[in-house]
């Protein structure tokens, strides 16, 4: 018997070892699906046969949970194998001798339950964003990165941190106390038909199998452990003196080497599978129209030019390229074309597909992989930008001079356009580092004028430039752009939440705080700044935003780029509160 439990042991190591190598965004994945099955049910989109597939990981591990228990938190979880081996390297080098009282243990195993709680009402229902920089599984996706990540994911780090520290001294400390996701199979795994039988009667006084166990279940008060927080380490079967400790499964003892062998086979087939079945079945949501993140005003519905256009983004690392695909103004296909992210494989894998099925960019990110994500929506962003028709008489602008920079054949292609009630009067090319497509530089900037529009025919030639060209005017042109105000015209607009947005002042990098609350703004917060002057706007054209709701307030005399800085940020960050359902 000894032998066996030996066996069983040794083949838990290895399946941890297995997934925490193969696949160690596993947890987050889980997560980030039943985030996703969520969000749809919320919004009342769900459609099971679209989305199957990308949820099939989570609902896999959901079924084996509810039928046979916690296999994946004790046999796959990669921070569940993290914590053990921090404990044991612990326990076995620091000789860390450490236990909690069994009623503190138990009240703070709740604590797990109001995580969860807090954010699926706090931050999955409001849409807020202001936690995502604290999530210990993306701090933890970006280990190998950690100097330049660290300003990004510094509340994840300190967690991780925590975590860490935690793991030392308790076992499976984050899984006891903290994990939000163990505590949805706590509950999941409540009705399983698996149990661990121990018969009081023939136990001795040992509370061996209680001072073992990894969850600190009170072993010795049970014949049959039924609690959700059983992770199936049958740690209890193999340190029972007696042999005392039996799996148990409808009233049959069995060797747990059948269940766990059962519930390993079964998540890894099943997740092959997902794999053949996200290729094969057909995209259901191709009717629907697209929805730019990029768009305040969401009531006037964005036209598209069909083609294919190469966007560039910055996930982990920079120049994350894509091709997007537009016909009769819908997406039709989102491929990478190049990328040199080292992690976030997962992303690249799922979110050009959710753009497609949803026709937006304004998708779930994956956990673990939330750089990656962002990434690839700002890259397809970049994409759509150049496709979009965009009808100067259809817009308000200020006037005045504004600078856009776009990529023709080779970057940093620079144009200075001129606005003047609402028209287009000049287009400038200001410098360029093309070696070919003159004719474009030439030509293109004289069309955009005479059609009051960035649609124009490319110049035979000289595709790139003339796209270079088009692009950098509609950069131009974003800056210009009066946006709409946050009135009652735009209810159902925006998602509630907080919002960062960065824009250009005097100097780079002024990032805002936006606040946003039943379709207004409610605040709106400097972060960071690097101006030199301009304080007075600084303070001033916050309130005054707030006050209008709008970003079309009247610059600060002296601080006018402060001021423009300001509202850019500020319309940056509605960008991203924007809700595309």
């Amino acid at each position: 018997m000894k032998k066996a439990i030996s066996r069983l042991q040794g083949l838990r190591l290895i399946s941890q070892i297995m997934f925490l190598i193969l696949m160690p965004e596993l947890v987050a994945v889980i997560f980030n699906q039943f985030k996703k099955l969520y969000s749809m049910v919320l919004k009342g989109n769900f459609d099971v046969i679209s989305v199957w597939p990308q949820l099939l990981a989570m609902i896999t591990i959901f079924i084996i949970t509810i039928v046979l228990g916690r296999f994946f938190c004790g046999w796959l979880c990669t921070f569940g194998a993290i914590n053990d081996f921090i404990y044991m390297v612990s326990k076995k080098v620091f000789k860390t001798k450490f236990k909690v009282n069994e009623k503190v243990d138990s009240i703070l195993k709740y604590l797990k339950y109001v995580i969860l709680l807090f954010i699926i009402v706090v931050i999955w229902t409001s849409g807020s964003t202001a936690f995502d920089s604290y999530s210990p599984w993306d701090a933890f996706a970006q280990l190998d990165n950690i100097s330049g990540a660290i300003a990004g994911y510094t509340g994840g780090f300190i967690i991780l941190a925590i975590i860490a520290i935690g793991a030392a001294f308790i076992e499976r400390f984050f899984c006891r106390y903290l994990c939000p996701l163990g505590a949805v199979f706590s509950i999941l795994s409540k009705a399983r038909i698996l149990k661990i039988k121990k018969l009081r009667d023939k136990c001795g006084p040992c509370r061996i199998c209680t001072n073992n166990c990894s969850m600190g279940i009170k072993l010795y008060e049970m014949d049959k452990v039924s609690s959700g927080e059983c992770i199936n380490c049958f740690k209890c079967i193999d340190v029972c003196p007696r042999k005392n400790t039996k799996v148990n499964i409808l009233g049959e003892d069995v060797s747990p080497l059948l269940p766990s062998a059962i519930a390993i086979a079964a998540f890894t087939g099943v997740n092959a599978l997902g794999g053949v079945m996200k290729d094969t079945i057909p995209n259901h949501s191709s009717n629907n129209t697209v929805a730019s993140s990029s768009d305040i005003n969401k009531s006037e519905q964005k036209k598209y030019k069909d083609g294919t256009y190469t966007g560039v983004g910055k996930g982990k690392n920079p120049d994350l390229k894509v091709a997007v695909t537009i016909k009769d103004n819908k997406i039709t296909n989102v491929e990478i074309v190049s990328n040199n992210e080292t992690k976030g494989k997962e992303a690249l894998n799922t979110i050009p597909s959710k753009i497609v099925d949803t026709q937006s960019t304004d998708v779930d990110v994956v956990s673990g992989a939330t750089m990656t994500s962002k990434g690839i929506m700002e890259a397809v962003n970049d994409a759509l930008s150049q496709a979009e028709i965009k009808d100067v008489k259809q817009k308000k602008y200020n006037d005045g001079t504004y600078t856009g920079v776009g990529q023709g054949k080779s970057p940093e292609l620079k144009v200075a356009v001129t606005i003047k009630d609402d028209k287009i009067t000049n287009v400038e090319i200001v410098s360029n580092n093309e070696t070919k497509g003159k004719e474009a530089l030439n030509t293109v900037p004289k069309e955009i004028i005479d059609t009051q529009s960035t649609s124009v025919d490319v110049v035979s030639g000289a595709t790139m430039t003339s796209k270079g060209i088009m692009e950098a005017v509609n950069n131009a042109l974003s800056q210009a752009e009066i946006n709409v105000s946050l009135t009652s015209n735009n209810q159902g607009k925006y998602n509630d939440g907080t919002y960062d947005g960065i824009g250009q002042g005097k100097g780079p990098e002024l990032k805002v705080a936006v606040t946003v609350k039943d379709d207004k703004i409610t605040n709106v917060e400097i972060v960071s700044n690097n101006e030199t002057k301009g304080k007075e706007a600084l303070a001033v054209i916050p309130s005054e935003i707030i006050e209008k709701q709008s970003t079309e307030v009247d610059a600060v005399s002296g601080a006018t780029m402060t001021s423009k800085g300001i509202m850019m940020a500020v319309n940056d960050a509605l960008n991203q509160a924007i809700r595309n359902d």
